[in-house]
């Protein structure tokens, strides 16, 4: 059974998935006719490559980082609703700044129509999906015992 904390969480992140793959798939629609794969940068895109992913992965990274220490700011003895509320805080910026490492890469594969740039829009999506949360998961990450675990 969901609770509507998990089922709030599970809705938001839905939104910034959706938001990924539909920027992303009217990116293929508005340029299919130019798409190419290269890893190599050209001249005509030395702006782009190889700034934007490593731009990318430094904000997926900054996002997870941040996750983290937000859960550690969190205090054993705080009660189960603040920690709650604060895993929700973490979960929404991890989510931003995902999307945001994603939805800039999109914009690299719209200005050059390389199809390498939606590798890291990928990534973020993979990330998001595979670090869903659960009633499980957030019961892990939250240190939760037995009565606090009813409150979920």
């Amino acid at each position: 059974m969901t609770t509507p904390m998990i089922k709030t969480m599970q809705i938001l992140l839905t939104a910034f998935c959706g938001a990924i793959i539909g920027f992303a798939s009217v990116s293929i629609l508005i340029n299919k006719g130019a798409i190419y794969i290269d890893a190599v940068p050209t001249s005509d895109q030395t702006g782009f490559y190889p700034l934007f992913p490593l731009m990318g992965l430094a904000i997926i990274f900054m996002g997870l980082f941040m996750f983290k220490s937000q859960l550690d700011k969190l205090h054993e003895e705080a009660d189960v609703e603040a920690k709650i509320t604060g895993y929700q805080t973490a979960f929404i910026i991890r989510c931003a700044f995902l999307e945001g490492a994603a939805l800039m890469n999109i914009v690299g594969f719209m200005l050059s129509a390389n199809a390498i740039f939606l590798a890291l829009p990928a990534i973020a999506v993979a990330i998001m999906i595979l670090t869903r949360p659960t009633k499980q998961s957030v019961i892990d990450a939250l240190n939760l015992s037995y009565p606090d675990t009813e409150k979920l």
